[in-house]
């Protein structure tokens, strides 16, 4: 894997399913085959009790008997997000008996029984909020932990390099699904735009030579599209997603 070659395919992708599959290409040559790109959805629950959304290379029945049995309350690697850990780290199933509580024990038993026996995790920064963890990408192998931690050594830092740009590039597409908004068009996020820098409707108008009123349609389309009871908090979630920058 050379990391040059390897960030500007992730960040020459189109959309977020190509980003993913050269996020998956590249990892593959280190023999990491169990990735986990994990969000917490703060946009509908407490971050303390907030579940996961995944996308996922492990077997699909997994990932759902995971979240149906609410595993992330109890799984030790999602704790390390919840309580702010912001540092990279490594695990392999070796460790599995040290840990002291036995719910713990049985949730990281079953996800080694899964495929996932050793594991680099980036943590992951809400960049668009307070910066503290929102998640996490898993970077897993099936292979014991002294073959996979052989593999890697010396490329951690290209890991979390590779890791941190794809979550960058694609946390608004996850924090998309997890509002249930719709994208918006072109015309709304020019308005949103607009709105953003604290231009008033009727300056935006002037400016896309479009009537007042037409403006302040696309402005409700686009609070109805991103599900925001306000014109600043769809301005808000439009950051968020992606969709304007500033």
């Amino acid at each position: 894997m050379h990391i040059g070659e390897s960030l500007e395919r992730i960040g020459c992708a189109k959309n977020f399913t190509e980003r993913w599959n050269s996020l998956i290409f590249c990892l593959a040559e280190l023999g990491a085959d169990q990735v986990n790109y994990g969000i917490l959805d703060s946009f509908n629950y407490d971050l303390n009790v907030a579940p996961v959304t995944f996308i996922s290379t492990m077997e699909e029945e997994w990932i759902d008997y995971y979240g149906e049995r609410r595993f992330d309350l109890i799984d030790p690697h999602v704790k390390f997000v919840r309580d702010g850990l912001l540092s990279p780290y490594k695990w392999g199933e070796s460790t599995l008996d040290r840990l002291g509580c036995s719910d713990e024990k049985q949730v990281v038993a079953e996800t080694v029984s899964a495929g996932l026996r050793s594991q680099y995790s980036v943590i992951l920064p809400d960049a668009h909020c307070s910066g503290r963890p929102i998640g996490a990408l898993t970077i897993g192998s099936s292979m014991s932990e002294r073959h996979y931690f052989k593999s890697i050594a010396g490329r951690e830092g290209d890991l979390a390099a590779l890791a941190m740009m794809f979550h960058f590039l694609s946390i608004g597409e996850l924090r998309r699904e997890q509002a249930q908004a719709r994208r918006l068009s072109a015309r709304e996020r020019d308005c949103l735009s607009f709105m953003a820098l604290g231009l008033r409707t009727g300056r935006i108008a002037e400016k896309l030579k479009l009537s007042e009123v037409t403006v302040e349609l696309h402005l409700r389309n686009a609070r109805k599209k991103l599900r925001a009871s306000t014109t600043a908090q769809a301005v808000a979630r439009a950051i968020t997603f992606g969709d304007i920058t500033l």
